[in-house]
């Protein structure tokens, strides 16, 4: 059934999402831009850079879960962004004087990757508090939305503009960006106090949830919970796969011939998929089982990865594209699931602990590759092919037997 209106019809909502969709565009570009930076730099490692990018967010996340329902939301988002503003701006700072150092490159990274839960939870933390319980859905699969088109446009942007302009302009655009979020987030006064405006009910299958808890109770409840366990999970092992991408691609763009520039490239076609699948479920009311349709996207992802053995741009592209239009509605689906299963009041610590589970596992994805790559493309793609779908084709039987939709 398509809706006649969605969820950025209602303005708060609206402004933050553009906010975070500038802001994401930024982060998007900025990580073309120090790929490019780290090939250009002696003595970088690529694996290293990613696993720096990725790794430390299993420090911060709960840490950031913690303080999202411990303190205002989004004074504590305006001041993440203000801080990862200047430690961005730090990089072209010191292009003007000297090109920067891979310590310089490692740190920025390590940074970006202790503090990015607290955007990343802190965004749908405070959906509940901005749309009613008819646009949760839509509200999530915009969520998705957002991150699909700030790719887009920013992984491709930065593509063409390290290949001319160079990469420290680049991260100065994304150190801009967080200052965009930053005042967009002050100029939405009404969510000092999000789950005061809270008009989510939960559903039947979320009682015995969780309402005001600590850190603890949450952690209990998604241990034994079959769809927060299960599909925790399976995304966690997914994103192995996807860091072993962020090793992988910037290397098949050099052997299509694509230049440094390329990799921005590959990874706006994933992101283009992601999109167009974000915003055509954005546009309906999806009536299949969220939970088997979670498992069979996830196994669906495992195929598409396949053809990327394929030493041929429009077959890389194609298959990247493939994997976003998969990738996007697992994620929203599964943040629906989350929603309804636990109160708002601790949705920060929910999402903190859910997610960093999940983005903690990507630099082992890019070890895998570092590890892998050596022996091939066939060898690299199979691993990262299994690594996706095993987990949706060994759990899909027991979340099956749990529908909640």
């Amino acid at each position: 059934m398509r809706q006649t209106t969605t969820a950025l019809s209602i303005p708060a909502f609206r402004r933050v999402w553009a906010g975070a969709t500038v802001s994401a565009a930024g982060d998007a570009a900025s990580w073309v831009a120090l790929v490019g930076l780290a090939l250009g730099t002696s003595h970088a490692s690529l694996p290293l850079l990613a696993v720096l990018y990725t790794a430390p967010v299993a420090v911060g996340g709960l840490v950031a879960g913690w303080a999202i329902d411990r303190f205002d939301r989004r004074r504590l988002m305006i001041a993440d962004c203000v801080l990862r503003s200047a430690v961005f701006a730090s990089i072209p700072v010191t292009a003007v004087f000297a090109r920067p150092a891979a310590a310089q490159l490692y740190a920025v990274a390590g940074v970006y990757g202790l503090l990015k839960m607290i955007s990343l939870a802190g965004f749908p933390s405070l959906i509940p508090a901005l749309v009613t319980q008819s646009r949760l859905d839509q509200a999530n699969a915009l969520e998705g939305a957002s991150y699909g088109l700030a790719s887009l446009v920013g992984a491709g942007l930065a593509g063409l503009a390290v290949a001319t302009v160079g990469a420290t302009g680049v991260v100065a655009f994304d150190a801009a960006s967080y200052l965009v979020m930053a005042l967009t987030l002050w100029s939405v006064r009404d969510l000092s106090q999000p789950s005061d405006r809270s008009v989510v009910q939960r559903s039947p299958s979320a009682r015995g949830a969780p309402r005001g808890t600590g850190f603890r109770t949450v952690a209990r409840l998604a241990a034994t919970n079959t769809v927060l366990r299960d599909t925790t999970i399976m995304f966690a092992l997914f994103n192995v796969g996807e860091g072993a991408l962020l090793v992988f691609l910037p290397r098949q763009a050099l052997l299509l011939g694509l230049g440094t520039g390329g990799y921005g490239y590959l990874v706006a076609a994933g992101t283009a998929g992601e999109l167009l699948a974000a915003l055509l479920l954005g546009r309906v009311t999806w009536r299949a089982p969220l939970t088997v349709s979670i498992a069979t996207a996830q196994t669906a992802a495992a195929l598409v990865v396949v053809p990327l053995v394929v030493r041929s741009t429009a077959v890389t592209v194609a298959a990247l594209v493939a994997l976003g239009m998969c990738a996007a509605p697992m994620t929203a689906w599964a943040q629906s699931l989350r929603m309804r299963l636990v109160s708002p009041e601790a949705h920060g610590r929910l999402f903190a602990l859910l997610r960093t589970t999940m983005q903690a596992t990507p630099p082992a994805g890019a070890a895998l590759a570092g590890l892998v790559m050596e022996r091939g493309a066939v060898v690299t793609v199979a691993a990262i092919a299994a690594t996706i779908g095993v987990p949706a084709l060994v759990l899909a039987r027991d979340l099956a037997g749990r529908q909640a939709s």
